[in-house]
Parts: C-alpha cells; structure tokens; sequence
C-alpha cells in the first residue's frame, strides 16, 4: 500500500533486513509459526483494514526485539522515546528489552516464573522446548493511530517438558500435556507519523500461561500433579 512502510504490509518485511545483525548469526526462520498461524488462527483480517495493519506491526517488531542484536536496526520503534510496560509496571527501555529477552519483559517474576533467574537465551530455550509453536493474533481493534488499542491471543500446543528455574535450588518441573496452551491480553500502543512504535503499555495475567504449561506439574518428590487454570478472559460457564 502506498505511503506505508513495510513492516505495516507484510507480516515479514524485516527478515528481508539481511544486512542486519541478528543473533546467532542469521535471519530467524518463521515457516513453522507462520504455518500454524494460517491453520490455527481465529480470526482473518481482511487486507488494508486496521486489524490486518496492526497485526503486521506487532509481527514484525516481535521479530526484530527478539533476533536482531543492535537498537538501532530495528525499523519498527523510535528508538529515542521507546519503552515497554506490563500492567502499569516498570518501563523497559529498547536497550534493556533487548538485553533480558522479550518473555521476561512480558512475564516477570511470578510463582511460576522467574525473569530475576533466566537470561534472554534460558528464557528463549525454556519455550521453544515446551512449545511445537507459539502464534499470535490480533483478535479486534478498538481504536487507530496515534494511539492503537487492541486485543490479542497468543497461543501453542505443548508437546515438550517444561522446566523453569524458580531460584535458591527449586525447579517447576513439568510434563507436557499435548493440549493448546493460550493467553489472552490488550496492548495499547503509540505510534508516530512513521507508524514506528513510541510507547507499548500491555495487560494481561502473566500467571495464565504459567499455570497452563505446569498442569502436570511434579512434587519435589518426582510425582506428576494434575492441576488447571482458567483464563481470566474466558466467559464464565
């Protein structure tokens, strides 16, 4: 579309940035999520709606906060006014997000997860491990830019063990239960002229993956507990 930057039209203009540095020393292969993302989707954005634009964006800087190693390659912020917060907490500069990893700035620390423990490689490693694949989606649109407000689900089937390093010698140790995993939340974010991001304040529960992936979790003593969360967006039955 005319006038528009790339990284608002295709869901993976940045991994043609081949010039770029990215870690391990090459573009990030995205076949299998974009693959489960077409087949297990719940909504389909028709192109150049505001869904469909969006939904590029957050792709895209997901992408680039997660592979790629310099502040300043990364298309999609404003690099001098960037930052990032989870439900009103602390901001998180470009520079720091890019130093603890982008599942430690969404998770934190929580009774089942502990950021102050795993680096951007731990964190990285731990969910790739227990997921086949983690998708994405934009699921509606409430407002446009500057300001975009928008709620989202983030998804992925669990068919690898979870291990999580809880900090003083304990482990959450826990089995795969080969059943989808999903969080739901709202972002809101705020974009300049460029449509390059400013601003990203999220709100979601950070313990409802957490409680999810440890359904089968064990007892200190090697036993495999079956225990359930509930979404805390889901209707109530």
């Amino acid at each position: 579309m005319a006038g528009l930057p790339d990284f608002m039209t295709d869901p993976n203009a940045v991994l043609n940035d081949t010039d770029h540095e990215w870690r391990y020393n090459r573009v990030p292969d995205y076949k299998k999520v974009n693959q489960a993302y077409d087949e297990e989707k719940t909504v389909t954005h028709e192109e150049g709606s505001l869904g469909w634009l969006v939904s590029n964006l957050v792709k895209n800087w997901e992408k680039e906060m997660s592979y790629k190693l310099r502040a300043d390659q990364i298309r999609t912020i404003d690099r001098s006014k960037y930052r990032f917060n989870v439900n009103g907490g602390k901001w998180h500069t470009v520079d720091e997000m890019l130093q603890i990893g982008t599942y430690n700035a969404l998770i934190g620390d929580t009774e089942l997860y502990k950021a102050s423990e795993s680096d951007f490689s731990d964190s990285h490693k731990l969910f790739k491990r227990a997921l086949r694949t983690f998708s994405w989606e934009v699921l509606e649109v409430y407002s446009g830019p500057p300001t975009v407000a928008f709620k989202w689900r983030h998804w992925g089937t669990m068919t690898g063990n979870l291990s999580v390093n809880l900090g003083n010698g304990q482990k959450l140790e826990a089995e795969a239960t080969n059943e989808v995993v999903a969080t739901f939340g709202v972002t809101v974010a705020k974009v300049n002229e460029k449509f390059e991001i400013e601003e990203l304040e999220t709100f979601y529960d950070p313990s409802d993956l957490m409680r999810q992936l440890s359904k089968n979790k064990k007892t200190p003593s090697g036993e495999q507990t079956v225990s359930g969360g509930k979404c805390p967006f889901a209707p109530s039955q």
